[in-house]
């Protein structure tokens, strides 16, 4: 179940007020470049310890695990927060072993998926807050 913050619109029409819910209320996207390159950097290590035996050293999964670039990436978590699919990943994530690792090598990890993704980097790492991680909507394409 995921859980989605909706911004609300009052309009005013002749016959009263009607409350209207928007898109969901995204600050940002990934686009905006919310890792860093060393922060993925860090994340592929981790991911070649972690994930890289279900999911590939490249990434693209197996009859077993879904690919995590590219089109499938963006079919599976396109217009998801962040925020899910970090949750996703930490809780889920390996799966004989969930939750086992340092919460900042699953920000890594992540960090790393986006960069993969040909997300841009930028000044500032991901952060655990989970507030802030709802509020990066991984979109297709930049707005």
């Amino acid at each position: 179940m995921t859980l989605r913050i909706l911004s609300i619109s009052l309009v005013l029409t002749a016959s009263g007020a009607v409350f209207v819910a928007d898109a969901p209320a995204q600050d940002r996207t990934v686009w905006d470049g919310v890792y860093t390159t060393e922060q993925a950097m860090r994340g592929a290590a981790g991911y070649a310890q972690a994930c890289a035996s279900c999911h590939a050293e490249d990434l693209r999964g197996d009859s077993n695990s879904p690919s995590i670039v590219g089109v499938s990436f963006t079919f599976l978590w396109g217009d998801m927060s962040l925020g899910a699919l970090f949750t996703r990943i930490r809780t889920g994530m390996p799966t004989d072993r969930t939750n086992s690792l340092p919460q900042q090598t699953y920000l890594d990890i992540l960090a790393y998926i986006l960069e993969a993704n040909e997300f841009p980097a930028g000044g500032n790492e991901l952060g655990s807050d989970p507030a802030s991680l709802e509020q990066i909507l991984i979109a297709a394409s930049p707005r």
